[in-house]
């Protein structure tokens, strides 16, 4: 018991210290509401096909009932409301409140609208349960009042699934599209023209320079091929020239990509 209890503590602590944690639980809510309605449907149509004892499932309180009755599939509606539309305009009015009272709003922000999104997810979960319970009874859960939920619920699915194809295949398509340097980190990454760097404790940006650019280049008018280089800025104009073969050869500078800048790697 003490190890199995030591276990879910430690898993605790790592899920608290994940950014994404709040995504991770609306999924799993999203997951375990699609599955739910699937045994429901199975139930509805097979009519117990598991011979499960009727009498031994659980009641949900009246109380509990009647609010989810009366609530939940318009909360969830809001909620589809504010993904659509509200998301970004309370992000613009937040931003604009921030930048003109010098105000920082975006932490509570974003913890309401990850306890208003949980919190959905968690009631509209606990409605397809009792549905599911009900429905097992032999309530014809399908033909009341609910399908609209259901159909509402099973639409943002199929369109949840449509983007979530259409943005691996455009993931897909942006790394093809990434032109490689012939160069590595120390770490081993292969760098990208779109990828900052770090060297010597310094961020660069990588540029492939064409000599016949007298604007990047002055100094060697007559070398005629092109090189990659780094810089200290991104506005096109090279204040220093840094050869990003010679800082990959330098085991002192240690130059490695920048995991938050990214570029065009996506990833």
């Amino acid at each position: 018991m003490y190890t199995n209890a030591k276990e879910i503590y430690n898993d605790v602590q790592n899920f608290r210290k994940d950014i994404g944690a709040a995504n991770k639980i609306v999924d799993l809510f999203k997951i375990v509401s699609f599955l739910i309605i699937g045994v429901t449907f199975l139930f509805q149509f097979w009519r117990n096909p598991f011979n499960i004892d009727m009498k031994s499932l659980p009641i949900f309180p009246t109380v509990l009932s009647r609010f989810l009755d009366k609530y939940v599939f318009e909360i969830f509606i809001a909620l589809i409301i504010y993904k659509i539309i509200g998301d970004r305009l309370f992000r613009y009015l937040v931003i604009n409140v921030e930048v003109e009272f010098n105000i920082k709003l975006s932490p509570l922000f974003n913890t309401v609208e990850d306890i208003f999104e949980i919190g959905t997810m968690f009631l509209l979960s606990l409605k397809l349960c009792r549905n599911l319970l009900l429905c097992i009874r032999g309530v014809n859960i399908v033909a009341s009042t609910d399908k609209n939920m259901y159909l509402t619920y099973l639409a943002c699915s199929l369109f949840g699934f449509v983007n979530w194809l259409y943005m691996k295949n455009k993931y897909y398509c942006d790394l093809a599209e990434i032109r490689y340097t012939p160069y590595f980190d120390y770490e081993g990454k292969r760098i990208a023209q779109e990828d900052e760097v770090i060297y010597y404790g310094r961020l660069y940006n990588v540029y492939l320079l064409d000599v016949e650019d007298t604007e990047f280049v002055e100094k060697r008018k007559s070398f005629n091929k092109k090189e990659w280089y780094l810089s200290k800025d991104n506005i096109g104009i090279i204040r220093k020239e840094i050869s990003l073969e010679e800082a990959v050869r330098d085991e002192n500078g240690k130059i490695k990509v920048y995991e938050y800048g990214l570029g065009e790697r996506g990833i």
